[in-house]
């Protein structure tokens, strides 16, 4: 039976938030220097050559690597520098990206990328005072957030807190600056003793739009705690519970409340304080837009701190988004197993896996996670979501039984569990639980469209059902026009009914849709056949053979091109009949 199956990737809310503002972060990043296109024609070596090849690959590590080698045979070329210090930010390089951008920001005072190199580098080494002369208010070096941010950061590491609030006053405007200037001057007067002002101002960014589950939501519960309002900061964990990344850590938070121990603030010196300003922009930019600069902050964020564990998530993402699933393996790698992050970055790291075709050490690394998470219902869903795609349906089906055991309450979002369990089900030969948990799945969402049509499918399939099988098709056919499987669904339901002329249309429509599907055009060649249009049909078989069909489907599609349609289906219904008799004759002895 055809497989009829659904995912996605999953996306992680990171972002203090998402709406307007975006191109602020990212105007002009890389827009300083022209392509380096002398650079071939200087007789450089192979190395220049290499470079260009790994950056059109995308391999950051190997384009630094490369780009560099040709830079230290030709110092003096400003374009070859500015594509070398751009993949050293990428990779996270930041005191080689530094040596790098010296020349560079001297050449022109006004080189974006080098400016923000070289105040981040100042930030790392505690020179607090270089870093507050670069970001004066008549540098056009950087955009006005990131230079503000970092610029009121540097008067943290000075101890000026009347120019710190100066430099934070001095970013208003667009509702998400002020959110960022809000939710980082809260981090700023914790790190400088104000507990009060910080839950001010900590309170005013969640007011204004900042998560109330994520980062923002933590530094406030944390400086009430040290306000001594506890309560107020179990609330505040207890709301986080169950959000991804942010619920580890207020899980461990409400465990450590609970040992009576004390808490800690996110942010506790200038350097961290900079490291949060270049993480809070990477998760705003997000890994589905903008994402090359996501990274490069992100990248910043973890070279000023590297134990903030949450931005080698965010670059674990991006990197998946950008189909670098080997670099994102190792990005999720680096998160320690002390980590309440850990278990997270497990699972990330194990779908990189998966899309490197290292299934069974994805899995081992996902058994791992569940076992050792056993009130997960993100673990097992993942496990479970990994034995599907690799075809262990029973093992899936076990696993997706753990996860549902978790949902208390079940409620409507529910309804794509007991829909993926239900495939695993079917795959491994029971379809008594398939069917219950297809049916269970419309009782949560009616007539899901992907529910309607596996479920309808199956029943046409197996030969059951059939006139409830096209209408449920049918309300799926109307919800997803476009869908080649769904419109495939309801023209074979209509062969299956014998409607062989209302089945065509709906098979090459599907076939339009999919084109290179070997059971949709296996389905119109039968149907083709059954209207008499015999020389279309065989070259429909011809064409489902092209496209590697199952084993045993291709065999039964060479029977047909060898002896007809008709003979292969009296041989079927004789073989039928046989096992029928047999079956018959046994129970009666």
């Amino acid at each position: 039976m055809r497989r009829r199956t659904v995912g996605g990737p999953r996306r992680n809310g990171r972002a203090l938030a998402r709406a307007g503002g975006a191109a602020l972060l990212v105007a002009g990043l890389f827009a300083a220097a022209p392509p380096p296109a002398s650079a071939a024609g200087a007789g450089l070596p192979g190395a220049y050559l290499a470079a260009r090849a790994a950056a059109a690959r995308e391999d950051h590590a190997a384009a630094a690597r490369y780009f560099a080698e040709a830079l230290s045979r030709d110092p003096d070329n400003l374009a070859l520098r500015d594509r070398t210090l751009t993949y050293m930010l990428l990779i996270g390089d930041l005191r080689g990206a530094a040596r790098v951008a010296e020349p560079l920001l001297s050449a022109d005072p006004s080189h974006r990328l080098a400016a923000l190199a070289l105040t981040a580098e100042d930030l790392r080494a505690a020179e607090f005072d270089a870093a507050a002369e670069r970001l004066n208010d008549d540098s056009d070096g950087m955009n006005r957030l990131v230079a503000g941010l970092l610029a009121a950061w540097a008067e943290v590491g000075r101890a000026d807190r009347e120019a710190m609030e100066a430099r934070f006053a001095a970013l208003e405007g667009d509702a998400m600056t002020e959110i960022f200037a809000t939710y980082h001057l809260g981090l700023a007067r914790a790190a400088m003793g104000d507990l009060e002002g910080a839950r001010e101002a900590l309170s005013d960014a969640m007011r204004g739009g900042a998560s109330a589950t994520g980062r923002p939501a933590l530094a406030l519960a944390a400086v009430l705690e040290m306000l001594d309002r506890p309560e107020q900061a179990r609330t505040i964990y207890e709301g986080a519970l169950g959000q991804e990344g942010f619920g580890r850590r207020a899980e461990e938070a409400l465990a450590r409340m609970e040992r009576g121990e004390s808490a800690s603030l996110l942010v506790r010196s200038a350097r961290s304080g900079a490291a949060e300003a270049f993480f809070s922009i990477a998760g705003a930019l997000g890994a589905d837009r903008n994402a090359t600069v996501a990274l490069l902050y992100a990248r910043l964020a973890t070279a000023l701190r590297p134990e903030l564990h949450e931005a080698h998530l965010l670059i674990g993402e991006i990197l998946v988004s950008e189909g670098r699933h080997a670099e994102a393996a190792s990005a999720y790698a680096t998160v320690p197993r002390r980590s309440p992050l850990f278990f997270s970055a497990e699972i990330g790291r194990a779908d990189a896996l998966m899309e490197l075709g290292r299934e069974d050490e994805a899995i081992v690394a996902l058994r791992a996670v569940a076992e050792a998470e056993s009130d997960s219902l993100r673990a097992w869903l993942a496990l479970a979501g990994a034995q599907r795609r690799t075809e262990r349906w029973e093992e899936a089906a076990a696993a997706y039984d753990r996860a549902i055991a978790l949902l208390d309450p079940v409620e409507e979002r529910h309804w794509s569990v007991f829909y993926e369990r239900g495939i695993a089900h079917e795959r491994a030969g029971d379809w008594e639980q398939a069917e219950a948990d297809f049916l269970r799945a419309l009782e949560l969402r009616p007539e899901q469209p992907l529910v309607m049509n596996y479920l309808g499918y199956s029943w046409v399939e197996l030969r059951r059902n059939l006139e409830r099988a096209q209408a449920m098709i049918e309300k799926a056919v109307e919800q997803r026009p476009d869908d080649g499987y769904i419109t495939d669904s309801l023209g074979w339901v209509l062969y299956r009914l014998d409607k062989f002329e209302e089945a065509v249309p709906h098979l090459e429509r599907a076939v339009e849709l999919k084109p290179t599907d070997p059971i949709i055009n296996d389905h119109l060649g039968d149907a083709l056949w059954m209207v008499g249009r015999k020389r279309e049909a065989r070259f429909q078989w011809r064409r489902a053979l092209s496209f590697d069909p199952e084993p045993e489907d291709a065999e039964r599609i060479r029977s047909k091109l060898d002896r007809g349609l008709d003979a292969v289906l009296r041989e079927e219904r004789a073989a039928e009949a046989a096992a029928a008799a047999a079956t018959t004759e046994s129970d009666g002895g």
